[in-house]
């Protein structure tokens, strides 16, 4: 990618399919990167995971090569370091904003394409996205191939479908599954705060859609004490290892965050935020799709 100039709308829009139909697998795209850009499609409307998963095939063959191109761009998106910054957006919600951050780089990719216009017509956003009627044909035809494939896998193989709150306590079904099954395992005894109109950080977060929950491991701001940390480590190991069954995003805790889509990374530390509440010492945080 190499410039930032959205154009009008006035082609075809490309075939695609919706998020909802994703397979658990496809041949050739790591799960985490299938996974992540069904997420991001999700943020723009008419905009479908598939042409998200052509660019990122086209760019970086799904971030396996991320590096500096003859054009100054990088990461599985190839992105200018400029235009990244222009349109960042944090998606895995760990208060960072990283280029080459397969969450962050699809999620902002798609923020860029809905900006220029994909809701109304893809192949001009595509042209906006990288100025090369080639690149628009290229893209679109690998998009048709996926949505192929997706149409035709096998069935029982299709991966956990997005959902939406439908209770009292405002959470997904998937949310509330896993806050049960946690609490059942491991006890709460400070309780487990999931659903808030406020997210508390830049774009809400998880929390306002129902998708995420703290598992608390001490009251009033304080440090957990040696047993309760404990607990919290035990969690955030269940989870992880229970991560595709749930449809986990990423896991916060003790300012570290943790993703699928980065798993052979281990735990990651994150920017101090200024708080033991807000750096996660005193809860595990858990987003799931």
């Amino acid at each position: 990618m190499t410039v930032a100039i959205p154009l009008a709308a006035g082609s075809a829009p490309a075939r695609t399919s919706p998020g909802s139909d994703l397979p658990a697998r496809i041949t050739g795209i790591p799960g985490a990167y299938l996974r992540l850009y069904a997420t991001a499609a999700r943020s723009c409307p008419g905009l479908s995971w598939n042409v998200l998963a052509a660019i990122g095939k086209v760019e970086s063959d799904h971030g396996r090569n991320n590096g500096l191109s003859s054009a100054g761009a990088l990461g599985p998106m190839q992105f200018l370091p400029a235009t990244f910054a222009a349109y960042a957006v944090d998606g895995d919600s760990d208060g960072d904003t990283d280029i080459n951050d397969p969450a962050d780089a699809i999620a902002t990719a798609a923020h860029y394409l809905c900006v220029s216009g994909a809701s109304r017509d893809v192949r001009t956003a595509l042209f906006a996205y990288n100025h090369s009627w080639a690149y628009v044909i290229t893209v679109l035809k690998l998009a048709d191939g996926y949505a192929a494939r997706a149409a035709t896998a096998p069935p029982g193989d299709t991966a956990l479908p997005s959902e939406q709150p439908d209770g009292a306590d405002h959470l997904t079904p998937r949310m509330r599954r896993l806050r049960e099954v946690i609490r059942r395992l491991f006890g709460a005894p400070h309780g487990i705060g999931c659903y808030r109109p406020n997210g508390g950080i830049t774009g809400g977060g998880e929390h306002p859609l129902g998708r995420a929950c703290d598992v608390m491991l001490s009251t009033g701001a304080r440090l957990p004490t040696p047993g309760e940390q404990a607990r919290g480590d035990a969690i955030a190991a269940w989870v992880q290892v229970h991560a595709r069954q749930y449809g986990v995003m990423y896991i916060i805790w003790r300012q570290r965050i943790w993703n699928p889509a980065r798993a052979g990374e281990g735990w990651r530390p994150m920017t101090d935020r200024g708080g033991i509440t807000e750096d996660h010492f005193d809860h595990v945080h858990i987003s799931v799709l």
